[in-house]
């Protein structure tokens, strides 16, 4: 039996960085930051866009007037009761407004807003039927799960008598 002596190994060259390398480094890692940060800027900007009025010295030459109305509703002491109920793939709002004895309200024009917190895109816009004296409601076809501002206005005629504004939760089907 032959034994064979193992050959030596060739010395390996030691690393050195270059210019070229450090270049490289630099440009990937701020390649890197610049992409990621107009990834979230991209992001952001497509779900909230930061508008909540498109005019906001017009809206500042109402404010004393809305205030003063407001005043006067809250005056009135009426209440809403709200329910977001689950049907489905959609839901069902029902709207129960009393005034300050707890005496359904009957024949106001309902509308309401439910405006998804992140996004304006997802919000939907209703109108509320009355389905018996101070109960109004409307349904959903599709509308996803979580927590929603239901900003509610009740008229009657031309005046906006009743604006609630609260919070609610859909749960998951």
């Amino acid at each position: 039996m032959s034994y064979e002596t193992p050959r030596p190994i060739a010395p390996r060259r030691p690393f050195e960085l270059t210019g070229g390398m450090v270049a490289a480094m630099l440009i990937l890692f701020f390649g890197v930051v610049v992409s990621v940060n107009a990834t979230i800027l991209t992001m952001a900007l497509r779900t909230m866009p930061g508008v909540e009025t498109r005019s906001a010295y017009e809206d500042s030459q109402r404010f004393n007037e809305e205030i003063a109305r407001q005043h006067e509703r809250d005056a009135r002491g009426w209440t809403a009761t709200t329910t977001l109920s689950r049907q489905g793939e959609g839901a069902t709002l029902t709207v129960t407004v009393a005034d300050r004895d707890g005496e359904p309200l009957a024949g106001l024009a309902t509308s309401a807003r439910l405006r998804h917190p992140a996004t304006s895109a997802r919000d939907h816009d209703l109108m509320l039927s009355e389905s018996r004296p101070g109960h109004y409601e409307a349904s959903f076809e599709t509308i996803e799960a979580g927590s929603w501002i239901l900003e509610l206005h009740a008229k009657r005629g031309e005046e906006v008598v009743f604006v609630s504004r609260s919070r609610v939760t859909l749960r998951e089907h």
